[in-house]
C-alpha cells in the first residue's frame, strides 16, 4: 500500500514487512479518536508491541493530542519533541518530522484526513508518517480521508468506521 502513495512509488523496492494490512478508522468525533486511541493502544500492547507511535503532523499536534490523551487516563504516554535526547519503547506522540528515520511496532497516524493531507507537499509527509510502521499500521479520521489514501486500491487496507 504505502509505495502507492508516492508518485512513480511502483518503483520502490520495500523491505519485507509482517503484519496486517493498514487499517483506516473513520470516527465521528474528536473525543471518540481519543477513546479509539487508547484502546487500540491496549489491544497493540496486549499483542507484545513495545513501541508503538501515535504520529501527528505537526508539534503543536503532538503536544494536544498527548494532553487531551493523558486527561483520558493514559499516563504511560511519553510527548517527544526537538528536546527529547532518546526514545525508550513505550507508547509515545511525536510529529511526523521528529519520526523520520526511526521505527516503530505499531504507527497510529492521528489524523489522515483531506485537511491534514491534501497539498502534494504533505504527501511525502503522510508516506513517512505510514512507513515508520514495522508490524502494524492503522490511520484515524473524523472526516473524509486525504486525497492520497482515497486514491489507492481498496484491496491494500481494511476500514473500521466506529
Amino acid at each position: 500500500m504505502l509505495k502507492k502513495l508516492l508518485p512513480g512509488g511502483d518503483n520502490i523496492v520495500p523491505f519485507e514487512r509482517r503484519g496486517t494490512k493498514p487499517l483506516l478508522a473513520r470516527l465521528n468525533s474528536g473525543v471518540k479518536r481519543s477513546e479509539q486511541l487508547l484502546a487500540d493502544i491496549e489491544l497493540l500492547k496486549a499483542d507484545g508491541f513495545d513501541s508503538i507511535a501515535i504520529i501527528t503532523k505537526t508539534a503543536a499536534e503532538s503536544r494536544e493530542v498527548y494532553e487531551s490523551l493523558l486527561k483520558l487516563g493514559d499516563e504511560a504516554l511519553q510527548l517527544i519533541t526537538k528536546e527529547t535526547s532518546g526514545f525508550e519503547k513505550g507508547v509515545m506522540v511525536i510529529p511526523v518530522y521528529l519520526a523520520k528515520g526511526v521505527e516503530f511496532d505499531a504507527v497510529l497516524v492521528y489524523d489522515a484526513s483531506s485537511e491534514a493531507y491534501s497539498r502534494d507537499n504533505e504527501r511525502k509527509l503522510l508516506y513517512t508518517a505510514c512507513t515508520r510502521a514495522m508490524h502494524r499500521l492503522q490511520l484515524y479520521t473524523t472526516s473524509d480521508w486525504s486525497p492520497f489514501i482515497h486514491a489507492l486500491p481498496a484491496n491494500l487496507y481494511e476500514e473500521a468506521s466506529y
